[in-house]
């Protein structure tokens, strides 16, 4: 009996959970997170098609004089014109006063708001009704839930342009950071090859030295060849590893960087560089935007950086907090 009761508990917690995506909003929000629902559609502009569709049947609700409607046997004057005037009137006068509050609330619908959002669109409908009690003018349960679906697809369709936002920024960074990348392996091949070539003419003269030296200078002589053979073969190294290192511009590093004195506790950024010394960008990033150094917490040498990247963005994508003092997405 026990293990029956706790089967169906699971099922409920469950259900409970699918059921109630958005009630722990409050929860998190106030301390910049929350929790990502499950996405109707994988693209903003597919979003904005459904609330372009759902704003174009309320429209044709208004257009059929469905929206809200009053019963055949209100009366408010013999005058049967003059009544379906009047009438006609309250309608148009709560739909417009419920339209523009709907608009309103709906175009500030964030994580912290969704729930309250749906309630006062409710309370809307429900105040209009009671303020037109006289007439009998009662909103179409059909519009009224027109106007929730709305609101929910205007969420979901704000938080995934805020993603879609994000990747473009963090894909923008990385042909930048490919772009830096690629000029300091160039700079690294050609100083590599000047080296090399000071190396090769000195290794020449000095074999020339080396014939005409007497047997005193042949000592010294056979040292200085072998200390420039030893230089020499580390520049061609250097060159090889830097042409290397260029041509498979999808190895890097990724790095985890925290910085408590500009972000708080817990905060980290995952990020990726292809720099041939990768604590240089750490320390970019530390010049450029903040008044502190960067701690650095993990540095990960990889042959595939901006897959590794992106797996562990999306893995705690839903940890991410957008901080507008650097533009770029943390976790905490």
């Amino acid at each position: 009996m026990a293990q029956e009761i706790e089967t169906m508990k699971s099922s409920v917690d469950n259900l409970m959970s699918k059921l109630d995506l958005y009630s722990r909003v409050d929860e998190y929000s106030s301390c910049g997170l929350f929790e990502t629902p499950d996405y109707l559609y994988e693209t903003s502009e597919r979003f904005a098609e459904e609330i372009k569709e759902i704003r174009n049947e309320q429209k044709e609700m208004i257009k059929q004089k469905s929206a809200i409607s009053y019963p055949d046997y209100t009366v408010i004057s013999s005058n049967k014109a003059y009544n379906k005037k009047i009438l006609d009137g309250q309608v148009k006068l709560m739909l417009t006063a419920f339209n523009i509050e709907c608009d309103f609330l709906i175009s500030k619908v964030g994580p912290s708001s969704f729930p309250r959002t749906l309630e006062r669109i409710e309370k809307l409908a429900n105040t209009l009704e009671k303020s037109a009690a006289t007439f009998e003018c009662g909103f179409d349960i059909d519009y009224v839930e027109l106007k929730f679906q709305e609101c929910r697809l205007q969420y979901q369709y704000t938080l995934k342009r805020q993603e879609e936002i994000a990747e473009q920024k963090l894909i923008k960074e990385q042909i930048r950071e490919e772009q830096r990348a690629i000029r300091e392996y160039e700079k690294a091949i050609a100083e590599a090859e000047k080296e090399e070539k000071v190396y090769r003419s000195l290794l020449e003269k000095a074999r020339k030295e080396l014939i005409q030296a007497d047997e005193n200078e042949r000592i010294i002589a056979e040292q200085r060849i072998a200390e420039l053979e030893k230089q020499l073969l580390a520049a061609e190294a250097k060159e090889q590893r830097a042409k290397s290192m260029a041509e498979q511009t999808r190895k890097g590093h990724v790095y985890v960087i925290s910085n408590v004195g500009s972000f708080g506790e817990d905060i980290y950024k995952i990020g990726l560089t292809r720099r041939l010394e990768p604590l240089d960008r750490v320390k970019e990033l530390g010049d450029a935007s903040v008044p502190f150094p960067f701690d650095v917490h993990a540095m990960v040498y990889t042959e595939d950086a901006p897959a590794l990247e992106t797996a562990l963005h999306r893995e705690f994508g839903t940890r991410r907090l957008m901080l507008l003092t650097f533009e770029k997405s943390f976790l905490k």
